[in-house]
């Protein structure tokens, strides 16, 4: 595995608190417009959320409207929309052509899930990995990271769903070619979308020193 795994700290809600966050190195903030969410982000502070400097902001989307999508990625100068819903391929490439990457992310319980991927491919950018739920993620659990193992992406993917503080030793581990990065969120946190910059550098420490072993 890489030791330069791209770092998306997501369910973010406040400006100083992800510019604590950009100050590690963290390469995205997420930024979930999801109203059934208790990190939802629609009733943030916009106007502060976009002065942050040094970390790309992705919008998290469920079952939105394209247009409403298109919307809040101009108004909140997204680099990425990442579709946590049931969004098929169709809507994945009409939305590709205005200046924001797609990430399609997938609950994963079995292999099936998995293989249902590959009709994505050449609509998205990138994948992003999580625990299947009804709610759409937000459990704060893993799913079985050996079902990745041998298969073949339509696009990179990011590892998300429950990965806490302990568990830099298991990702350095990882040897998928396309893992390009991981996605952090509840267990990183002191309060729901509030994070915590101690946790993240414990953490992004670890990965690196395991990395490099």
């Amino acid at each position: 595995m890489s030791n330069t795994l791209e770092i998306k700290v997501c369910g973010m809600t406040d400006a100083y608190n992800m510019s604590e966050i950009a100050a590690l190195g963290v390469d995205y903030a997420g930024l979930i417009f999801h109203p059934g969410s208790p990190r939802y982000a629609g009733d943030c502070d916009a106007a502060a959320i976009v002065t942050v400097a040094g970390v790309c902001r992705v919008g998290v989307f469920v079952d939105a409207a394209p247009e409403k999508i298109v919307e809040c990625a101009a108004r909140m100068r997204l680099h990425a929309v990442q579709l946590h819903g049931t969004e098929p391929p169709e809507m994945c490439r009409a939305l590709r052509g205005h200046g924001f990457e797609i990430w399609k992310a997938a609950g994963i319980a079995t292999a099936a899930d998995i293989a249902r991927l590959d009709s994505y491919g050449g609509c998205v950018d990138r994948f992003v990995l999580d625990r299947k739920s009804a709610a759409h993620g937000g459990t704060g659990l893993k799913f079985d990271w050996s079902l990745i193992a041998g298969h073949t992406f339509a696009a990179p993917f990011m590892l998300g769903g429950g990965i806490g503080p302990d568990d830099a030793p298991a990702i350095a581990s990882i040897a998928h070619p396309q893992l390009v990065g991981m996605d952090l969120n509840s267990r990183f946190e002191s309060s729901p979308g509030v994070k915590s910059p101690e946790l993240i550098a414990s953490f992004l420490n670890n990965l690196n020193t395991f990395s490099q072993i």
